[in-house]
């Protein structure tokens, strides 16, 4: 009888057992469930770190597309409604074609959720952005105006 007792020996993976090798997929533990709070600890964490340019970049070039025409949009709530629908569709399509496994592993809610979130904080991000080119704009027209 092998070292352990009971016929069993704990040996490590690569271990040649009997004309076979033992590997990984051997390992008979059960999987350890993660919440659904550190999976999007996760996704948070590689958006931030990997995709969050790459997602920004996108949502840019449609922002650049909406309003390249024209210096002045009214934006009605159903042309608004249409125009964060496709930001969604932005982002939704970066992870689908990133084949990104995490947010496969969220429910439809907690993603719904997740791509909300990007596309509000980019929103936000933008805005403040937008708003302080305009007071600098004011700033220097108004110290043109003053020589």
């Amino acid at each position: 009888m092998p070292p352990g007792g009971d016929g069993y020996a704990p040996f490590p993976t690569g271990v040649p057992i009997i004309n076979r090798v033992i590997t990984a997929s051997d390992d008979k533990r059960p999987e350890r469930i993660v919440t659904e709070n550190e999976l999007l600890s996760v996704i948070e964490t590689d958006y931030r770190t990997r995709h969050m340019y790459w997602i920004e970049r996108r949502l840019n070039k449609r922002l650049e597309k909406w309003f390249r025409k024209t210096d002045e949009v009214e934006i009605t709530d159903l042309l608004a409604a249409r125009q964060i629908n496709d930001l969604h569709i932005e982002v939704f399509s970066f992870y689908n074609k990133a084949d990104y496994e995490p947010v496969t592993r969220l429910t439809p809610e907690a993603y719904q959720n997740w791509i909300s979130s990007i596309v509000t904080g980019w929103a936000v991000r933008k805005s403040v952005s937008v708003w302080s080119k305009i007071k600098m704009a004011s700033r220097q027209q108004k110290n043109n105006a003053i020589r």
